[in-house]
């Protein structure tokens, strides 16, 4: 099978310079480049020749990457000033979720390890997912860690972690999951129930400030909302972060932390494991309701399925003996369900009885009997 190889970054914050793409279209003879965009596909042996990361940091602000063989990778690039980096280290780990300096910016670099390839391996294609992934970034930037509590969940659990490891901080709104987080789920197929469990204790999203936005503002000093006006008639990039976390400050919500117990990643395994095994049961009730629903609706039509049956047999083709076996199929379930398994068989026999040379039904009537 053919290897395939997925690499993409994007530049959020600003486009790329004729110069600059200019650059980035030398650094690969495979690479297709806009000045937002730029995409590296393999689909044989060899591959991206540069340290992909240091790419990011000099030119872009998100980055994914994927393989046939079992890799993924998602990474954002951050001007240093803007991350709050004491909060989002409890959400670190080791090699899977890891925040790097790169000259002036910070990158936060997820790429959980499939050793065995048992997870991701597989033909997956990658166009088109970074565009909803990079909303993780400005979600981020203004103070949504629930994209982070999620990529800690996925490093613990693919990292067999210890069961007594403390979790992170829980955010706000796990229960409400946005496209971007639901797409990071599925890309890096992160256990829902494990989301579930997780979920149950944290708050909902959109609690109420304890200042209101206008009166945060009205405390701003006349000196301190000029010195904004000026900064975005400049064209500052990221103002709005900052300004809106300024006003998180006055209105007392800059704190992302959820007070209260933290639990452990034993406590959050037993549990996830409780919910599957619930809706699992969930699952075994609805379906034999939904069996017992059309038995019963089947037990009402029973003998026009008959003579369905044998108005298929009398057609004397392939299909309608297929046809026919189909509602034999059903019948058989059906006398199985009410005790009649014998008065089945009785009506069998007198088919081939009827039939002795019709060796197409035959062989059917053989395949019903062995089911």
């Amino acid at each position: 099978m053919s290897e395939y190889q997925y690499y993409e970054w994007q530049a959020l914050d600003r486009p790329l310079t004729p110069e600059e793409q200019a650059e980035v279209g030398a650094l690969s003879s495979h690479i297709d480049v806009t000045a937002t965009q730029a995409v590296v596909t393999y689909s044989w042996g060899g591959g991206f020749r540069h340290d992909p990361l240091q790419v990011l940091a000099r030119y872009f602000d998100a980055f994914i990457y994927l393989s046939s063989w079992g890799s993924r990778q998602l990474a954002f690039r951050f001007p240093r000033d803007l991350l709050p980096c004491h909060q989002i280290e409890p959400y670190l780990w080791d090699e899977y979720v890891q925040l790097k300096t790169c000259g002036d910016a910070l990158i936060l670099d997820i790429s959980p390890l499939d050793e065995d390839g048992e997870r991701w391996g597989g033909w997956v294609e990658g166009e088109g997912r970074l565009s909803i992934l990079s909303r993780l970034r400005n979600d981020l930037l203004a103070g949504d860690y629930r994209f982070l509590y999620l990529a800690w969940l996925l490093a613990a659990d693919l990292d067999w972690a210890h069961e007594e490891v403390l979790e992170p901080p829980v955010p706000s709104g796990l229960q409400d999951l946005s496209p971007a987080l639901v797409s990071f789920m599925e890309f890096f197929q992160l256990d829902e129930y494990l989301v579930q469990a997780a979920a149950e204790a944290s708050p909902p999203l959109g609690q109420s400030p304890a200042v209101p936005v206008e009166e945060a503002i009205a405390r701003l000093s006349p000196e301190e909302r000029n010195d904004f006006l000026i900064r975005l008639a400049l064209g500052e990039p990221h103002l709005t972060v900052k300004f809106n976390r300024r006003l998180q400050e006055l209105m007392g919500t800059a704190a992302p932390e959820t007070p209260g117990p933290r639990r452990t990643w034993g406590e959050l395994q037993a549990r996830a494991e409780q919910l599957r095994q619930e809706a699992e049961q969930r699952a075994r009730e609805e379906a034999e309701a939904k069996r017992l629903q059309e038995l019963q609706a089947l037990a009402a039509r029973e003998d026009a399925i008959w003579q369905e049956v044998m108005a298929l047999i009398e057609a004397k083709t392939s299909a309608s003996y297929d046809a026919a076996l189909d509602r034999l199929f059903q019948l058989q379930a059906l006398a199985d369900h009410q005790g009649r398994t014998a008065e089945f068989q009785a009506r069998i026999a007198e088919l081939r009885e009827r039939y002795p040379t019709r060796y197409g039904l035959r062989r059917r009537l053989d395949r019903l009997q062995r089911s």
